[in-house]
């Protein structure tokens, strides 16, 4: 899959280690697992991210939900499976998930 909108988890990880330092580290290390995860996948459907990522939920739109760093942050990615592109759409905290429509985001 190749990755569109990576800037949005470059402002997350500098805002956190502006923030909560200790905890920016962890986060740095699970998104580059994570890239290092999608960028070589060719999924075809949401079942094939599940069975990769269990914990992972299917909200609609082409979107999936990633729980980051034990479901402290949240991963919210667009995916279009014919052209193998996996567009981040939001990152952030658990509580500003809360506060978005994952499918609309």
């Amino acid at each position: 899959m190749k990755l569109a909108g990576l800037e949005i988890l470059t402002t997350l990880i500098a805002r956190e280690k502006r923030e909560c330092p200790q905890q920016a580290k962890a986060l740095d290390r699970r998104i580059a697992a994570w890239r290092h995860e999608v960028e070589p996948a060719k999924w075809t459907k949401p079942t094939d991210i599940k069975a990769v990522y269990g914990t992972a939920d299917v909200v609609g739109n082409n979107r999936i939900v990633f729980d980051i760093c034990g479901n402290r942050y949240r991963l919210i990615g667009q995916f279009n499976y014919v052209a193998q592109v996996a567009r981040i759409r939001f990152a952030g905290t658990h509580a500003e998930y809360d506060a978005i429509d994952a499918t609309t985001v």
